[in-house]
């Protein structure tokens, strides 16, 4: 039971994979949660689906258990100019899931721990000396010792209670997800169940073209380009010319979205405060090169989660405990400073495009360095 004058002992706002994961993990340990969110779930959610086995970890689920569609991919293919280059491995080392059907499980499973949900949108939040306050929509006030803010780059918290800087990089996407048919995808690519992706030209993005099972999912990413419509059409008409975007399915397909999101570069974020805490998103962790943001989520909220059952320990809430939330983030990500030497600034482009295009198209570099740095495949799990 939550303290006298509290609705509960954590408020957690948004139940993407962080929040319903940071409520999880507290109400499954004898923390009262209460998390809110607007949305009617499930919902559809603006993500490629992309998920590695280091988030199945994080999330303690099992790909044979899971309930919902997850497809294993065993190889992916990297476009580099009009020539594709794959790379096969000797077992799974990604998987794709559909987010409506992802997050709406993950949200059961934080209720059917003990979390509380309501389903109302956030109007106002404040960070108060004796409680943190969020008022809904609906009219309706919530107070609790500690909020956890998972409501992605347009967290309230994260707009209202913490400083930007005009320095802040974006990524920035247009995506689409459709349910066609596994025939139907077939019928178009060779690659089915082979997640294939493509360098934009300028290498300050990719583009993709995934499938699992009966869904496609079409996007492009940019980092720090408000612009991308002005390369959207251009990845579209790739796609025609390949053959993997007929008239046929191109009018099936959901209308193209966009969102932003911060990425964890050398700018810092502000990730908590007096009583509250920042995950995914929210606290702008986005992997710098792949854009990921489920693995970051997740992550961040078992760390917030931990954190939070240490403030809270004893019954009396305690403030100075939550500075050890962004150590922990500086320890898993690392920290967010330039670097002392930046080749790229005295590089020509055209030199750095040569090498990356170099890097792309060896074997060896690519299964190392592209899938295992940058998407964090395993590289002892590729075929020899």
């Amino acid at each position: 039971m939550p303290e006298a004058g509290f609705d509960a002992d954590v408020l957690v706002i948004g139940g993407g994979p962080g929040g319903s994961t940071a409520a999880w993990d507290l109400a499954r340990k004898g923390v009262d949660v209460l998390l809110l969110d607007g949305a009617a779930f499930p919902r559809v959610k603006l993500c490629a689906g992309w998920i590695t086995p280091q988030i199945l970890e994080a999330l303690e689920l099992v790909p044979e258990t899971y309930p919902n569609t997850i497809s294993a991919f065993t190889s992916a293919v990297l476009w580099v100019g009009d020539k594709p280059y794959r790379t096969d491995y000797q077992q799974p080392v990604s998987y794709g899931i559909i987010r409506a059907e992802f997050d709406h499980y993950l949200l059961d499973r934080a209720r059917e721990a003990g979390t509380r949900f309501v389903n109302e949108d956030v109007k106002t939040v404040a960070s108060e000396r004796e409680a943190f306050t969020v008022t809904t929509r609906a009219g309706n006030t919530f107070r609790a010792p500690l909020a956890i803010g998972a409501g992605g780059s347009k967290d309230p918290i994260r707009r209202k209670l913490t400083e930007h800087v005009s320095e802040e990089r974006m990524v920035v996407t247009l995506e689409s997800e459709t349910e066609v048919g596994a025939d139907t995808i077939r019928a178009h690519t060779p690659y089915y169940e082979v997640p294939e992706l493509f360098l934009e030209p300028d290498f300050k993005g990719y583009a993709w073209y995934f499938t699992k099972g009966d869904f496609l999912n079409i996007g492009i990413g940019r980092l720090g380009d408000p612009r991308i419509r002005d390369h959207h059409p251009r990845f579209l008409q790739h796609l025609r010319d390949l053959g993997r975007l007929t008239p046929e399915l191109e009018e099936r397909l959901t209308k193209f979205k966009g969102h932003p999101y911060k990425v964890y570069d050398h700018v810092p974020n502000q990730a908590h405060g007096d009583r509250f805490l920042l995950i995914g998103d929210a606290a702008g962790l986005a992997r710098h090169y792949s854009g990921e943001g489920i693995r970051p989520a997740v992550e961040s909220a078992r760390d917030a989660a931990e954190v939070a059952r240490t403030a809270l320990q004893r019954g009396t809430f305690s403030a100075a405990a939550l500075t050890a939330y962004p150590e922990q983030l500086t320890e898993r990500y690392g920290p967010q400073k330039a670097p002392v030497f930046d080749p790229s600034a005295w590089i020509p482009h055209s030199w750095q495009a040569r090498l990356v295009q170099g890097i792309c198209r060896n074997d060896r570099l690519r299964r190392d360095w592209v899938f295992g740095k940058v998407f964090l495949f395993d590289p002892e799990a590729a075929v020899s």
